[in-house]
């Protein structure tokens, strides 16, 4: 059995936050299973499966079953593509993490429109990953960097206001589809050369649900983030 996913999960207590438990995902073969212990644990080589109780993840509560509407990825692309997979850490947590599967369905459908809508500033989408006539992953063209690397590893000059009007680009295509992204951080904004080439997040707390707020806040704070990161370079090259 190997052991796929661990995270630690805290709780808060006066006013503080006290480790609770850790949850761990599984694999045997094509199935899941997700334990939860009180143990903490620093590397997954050092979970004991003997301590462990396996709840068993229904393949159809997680990878949806793929249908022609979808486009699949071709084999000879699977090798060279970056395959976006589903976490399972959240299974169970709440109602809507125990139908993930649906959470899948929607994405490949905003991914069909996506490829049928290509765009300079978005990800470009080859198709989903199937496995047993089930969904597992969406495969996307694979880029050298995100933007957390390239500002953090590489000090060439950065052209910041090129990069932000690429963003807002890619912003307002997505909105042209109505769509939302709801999730764009340093990490997860994906670079060609220096050009944004999408993404694949920065939002706040106050959000509960999907607007076109939440992306104008994500924007704003990679804009914040990026000449953060300016001034420091500044400070460094000439310390007052």
């Amino acid at each position: 059995m190997e052991v796929c996913e661990q995270n630690e999960a805290f709780a808060e207590a006066y006013r503080d936050l006290v480790f609770s438990h850790t949850k761990i995902i599984l694999r045997e073969g094509d199935q899941y299973y997700y334990a939860i212990t009180s143990r903490c644990y620093f590397a997954t080589s050092e979970v004991d499966l003997l301590e462990l109780d396996f709840v068993s993840i229904p393949a159809s509560q997680i990878w949806p079953l793929f249908s022609r509407q979808f486009t699949r990825a071709l084999e000879l692309l699977l090798r060279d593509c970056y395959v976006k997979r589903l976490s399972l850490l959240y299974y169970g947590d709440t109602e809507a993490f125990t139908e993930l599967s649906s959470l899948l369905l929607n994405e490949a459908g905003v991914c069909e429109i996506l490829r049928a809508f290509l765009y300079f500033n978005i990800a470009q989408y080859f198709g989903c990953m199937v496995e047993n006539d089930r969904i597992t992953g969406f495969c996307f063209v694979k880029y050298g960097v995100n933007l957390l690397e390239r500002v953090t590893k590489d000090f060439r000059f950065f052209d910041i206001d090129f990069f932000l009007r690429g963003i807002q680009k890619g912003i307002q295509h997505f909105y042209s589809l109505d769509l939302i992204h709801c999730d764009f951080n340093p990490t997860n904004i994906l670079m060609d050369k220096d050009t944004p080439a999408g993404t694949r997040g920065w939002t706040s707390e106050a959000f509960k649900f999907a607007s076109l707020k939440n992306d104008e806040y994500g924007l704003s704070k990679i804009r914040d983030f990026l000449f953060q990161v300016k001034d420091a370079e500044k400070l460094l090259r000439f310390p007052i």
